[in-house]
């Protein structure tokens, strides 16, 4: 059924539904039945699950947040497809056209994936009949941003170049998937099935990998740190710009920005990078003692064994980070308020973190945000018990299961 909630007439959805009733006669070889063209429709937000949508034409359209749990979606065309936030899960999409779609946070836990085609896509090369009202967007690699990927058979699947940083693939069958200069960082690939997999080019730091995967990995040749462009040589000059940037309101110097950048052991102790933003970069066994990183971000990387003593982590963002064995101690995880809503302030933000065996006696933690992080053998304090967000948190030690609330 389609919820009359999504915001769309009751027109628009009266028309959808004779279309997809249309189609789904179509595909089953019945009477009266023929194909949907969805191309760059608006089925945002719908509530569609089981729905037989096998070789329907979607290109350009809009499916942010549907309901397509279960869906027939066999050799669907896709390009360029908004799915983000929507909901696949156990969906046929076998075949499936996904050329340079978004799918940022989307559940395909479950979802049959094989053979589908994420490579880069463009709407106005892979489908001329469509009309563009104004400029066609260009082409674009396929996201898979936080995309819950879990137990997907994805055998086959063409995923290069794909986008697939912070996404869960635990437990899903890659075999003979096609991975060459993917994007893998911070990525859960726990139990993955990669026999025969082309992973040349494939970017993989901080990905989180178990023993059997690693194994496949060596076997497989992969380079983990295959496209993290080293700036150790040039960090004392982009500090330099950093902090006339700080000191001038932005009238001066250059914010600090990397992305994919290899920091490893690199010392920044006492530096102020506050606002500044090093994405999916490798800093494992930095030195970033007493460094302020105030509202900076730090999402998606990886700080293995991090020396983050006395760092001042006031509204930093480190969603999804690996601080596994790293030091937290005496750390300052403040809210920051924010100019204009006092009200709302904005936290420092650790949630689904990875902080396995690290030091977490910080100094305080007002409103810090760890929750579903994993704080597995990790040394706790009160400061931190008392003023976090630890909801759905893991802290295992011998003896003890404890979710902290």
């Amino acid at each position: 059924m389609v919820d009359e909630s999504s915001g769309h007439t009751a027109e628009y959805l009266e028309d959808l539904m004779k279309q997809l009733e249309s189609h789904r006669k179509w595909v089953q070889g019945q009477r009266g039945g023929r194909p949907a063209d969805l191309a760059q429709a608006d089925l945002s937000g719908l509530s569609l699950p089981k729905a037989v949508l096998r070789k329907v034409r979607l290109t350009g359209a809009c499916l942010t947040h549907a309901d397509l749990s279960n869906a027939d979606m066999g050799a669907a065309i896709l390009i360029m497809a908004d799915l983000s936030g929507s909901d696949l899960h156990g969906a046929d999409l076998m075949g499936a056209d996904l050329r340079g779609a978004c799918l940022n946070g989307a559940n395909l836990a479950d979802a049959n994936l094989a053979g589908t085609d994420f490579g880069v896509g463009s709407m106005a090369t892979a489908d001329p009949m469509i009309r563009f009202t104004g400029t066609p967007a260009p082409a674009r690699r396929t996201e898979l941003r936080d995309a819950d990927l879990s137990r997907a058979l994805m055998r086959g699947a063409k995923l290069a170049d794909c986008d697939l940083t912070g996404a869960e693939l635990v437990d899903a069958d890659l075999t003979g998937a096609d991975l060459r200069g993917a994007i893998l960082v911070a990525t859960d690939l726990s139990g993955a099935t990669l026999t025969s997999a082309e992973l040349k080019g494939a970017v993989l730091s901080g990905a989180r990998i178990d023993d059997t995967v690693l194994a496949q990995l060596v076997e497989l040749g992969a380079e983990r740190r295959a496209k993290l462009v080293s700036v150790i040589d040039r960090l004392p000059d982009l500090a330099e710009l950093h902090r006339q940037w700080i000191e001038t309101g932005g009238r001066e110097g250059q914010r600090l920005e990397l992305d994919m950048a290899d920091l490893e052991g690199a010392n920044l102790a006492g530096l102020d990078l506050s606002g500044a933003s090093i994405r999916r970069s490798k800093l494992d066994g930095a030195n970033l003692h007493g460094t302020a990183l105030v509202m900076a971000d730090l999402v998606y990387c990886s700080l293995i064994g991090a020396d983050l003593s006395e760092a001042n982590l006031s509204g930093c963002v480190m969603r999804r980070v690996n601080l596994t064995g790293a030091s937290l101690k005496d750390a300052v995880l403040k809210s920051v308020p924010i100019v204009g809503d006092p009200d709302r302030p904005w936290p420092t933000n650790l949630q689904s973190a990875r902080l396995v065996n690290a030091d977490m006696r910080c100094q305080v933690a007002e409103g810090a945000l760890l929750a579903y992080a994993d704080l597995t053998g990790a040394q706790l304090n009160f400061a931190l018990l008392k003023g976090s967000d630890l909801t759905g948190a893991r802290y295992v030690r011998p003896g003890a299961d404890v979710v902290p609330e």
